[in-house]
């Protein structure tokens, strides 16, 4: 999908004869899109796609007066390349988060006009573009073995620290490696990353949206906000009304920009699936995948290790981390890795009482706690990370050493230690 002069074959799911008409009248009246079968069944919707070719699916939420759930789950499994579009009602937010989770690259709210329609499948066709152009780069030997610069934290489960890993992951990185570490807030609802550092903004991420083809250094250093800690923080708006406003462009126009003025970018994307957080995770060069050792946390850990194969992430960009491993009750840590049929790639213990500490003073765990076992466990994910790919060494920027020096250069003493 990266040619948008070129006419993007779609295949419409649809049985309600007036949303079948609204989507025929909006495609033939233009020529960025062509509209080359409607299905009015789900049946045998597998073995229908492929002679088609399509690039882009709507399916409605509905068909055959049955959820279409599943078929849109075995069409990102079967055809990971094809992105969905799922048309949903507009007064059903679960919904959303539902069809996002089975695979679909985006959705389309009903009622919509012909713009709305037309708005979607132009934002999906670009995104699509931008993650192909990434795999194209990924494929590459060279970029596999590119240091990390964009994490992107996410979990499919609330409340299993994603925010408490992303503040003490940017916190040691700093404090490792000395580097330039940009926090940034890509939960934009309901984020506490104010919070939990005890830092407040005037402006926030909405404020640079505007300027985000000509970002500099002296516009950013106005908005974000230098915690004491030395990393840098870039918070979501506190009005729920602009955060609903901000689109997946607006997020990936803003992190290109601010990405060539930090060596490290650790983004807390939450758990709401939604299309900013995917574009987030499409950016990144790991996804950092957080759960527990419960039932719950590891069932949807699950799925969405299987949606990640439709969403064609190259081998190594997800990476599980266990967070509260060994809480008392907790599902065994030697029985999580074959029931996710996924290695894990760390482990960090569980020590509530000083997490909870910590969010109540404002303080992160890594800085008031440094010897704690969650802490330690952190600042050794810190290395790990950062010696990822380290075959091709960072660039030297103002006169240091490389990141892969400094990092063997730690790695070594912290062995020694």
């Amino acid at each position: 999908m990266s040619d948008t002069n070129e006419s993007i074959p779609i295949v419409a799911i649809v049985d309600n004869e007036t949303t079948q008409h609204q989507i025929t009248a909006a495609l033939s009246s233009q020529g960025e899109f062509q509209l080359v079968a409607v299905l009015d069944s789900q049946e045998k919707v597998i073995q229908e796609i492929p002679p088609l070719e399509p690039r882009i699916v709507l399916i409605d939420h509905q068909v055959d007066e049955q959820n279409t759930l599943d078929t849109i789950d075995e069409l990102a499994f079967t055809f990971p390349d094809i992105a969905t579009i799922a048309i949903i009602p507009v007064d059903d937010p679960l919904l959303a988060q539902q069809v996002m989770l089975a695979g679909v690259r985006g959705f389309l709210l009903q009622p919509f006009t012909q713009v709305n329609l037309l708005s979607t499948l132009r934002r999906v066709r670009d995104l699509e573009a931008r993650r192909m152009h990434s795999q194209a780069v990924t494929a590459d030997a060279a970029e596999q073995t590119k240091p990390l610069h964009i994490l992107t934290i996410f979990s499919p489960r609330g409340g299993v620290g994603c925010s408490t890993l992303a503040v003490n992951l940017a916190v040691a990185l700093h404090e490792t490696f000395d580097d330039r570490v940009l926090l940034m807030e890509g939960k934009l609802l309901f984020g506490h990353m104010g919070l939990m550092l005890n830092a407040r903004a005037h402006n926030t991420i909405a404020d640079l949206i505007p300027h985000a083809g000509a970002l500099d250094t002296s516009l950013v250093s106005e908005v974000v906000v230098e915690h004491a800690t030395g990393i840098h923080v870039l918070l979501g708006p506190t009005d729920i009304q602009v955060a609903q406003g901000i689109r997946p462009d607006d997020m990936y126009n803003v992190l290109r920009c601010v990405s060539k003025m930090y060596d490290f970018i650790v983004i807390d994307a939450g758990s709401y699936l939604n299309e900013n957080t995917v574009t987030l995770m499409d950016a990144a060069d790991r996804i950092l995948l957080v759960t527990t050792p419960d039932l719950g946390a590891l069932h949807d850990t699950s799925r969405f290790i299987h949606l990640s194969r439709s969403l064609a992430y190259p081998t190594g960009k997800l990476l599980t981390i266990l967070n509260r491993a060994g809480m008392p009750g907790g599902v065994k840590t030697k029985d999580i890795a074959s029931a996710l049929h996924h290695d894990l790639y760390a482990q960090i213990p569980d020590d509530t009482s000083n997490a909870i500490r910590s969010l109540n003073r404002g303080i992160p765990l890594v800085f008031k706690y440094p010897r704690s076992p969650a802490s330690r466990a952190i600042k050794h994910l810190a290395l790990n990370l950062a010696d990822i790919g380290s075959e091709e060494p960072f660039k030297v920027i103002s006169g240091r050493p490389s990141l892969t020096a400094r990092v063997r250069g730690r790695l070594a003493s912290v062995r020694a230690g």
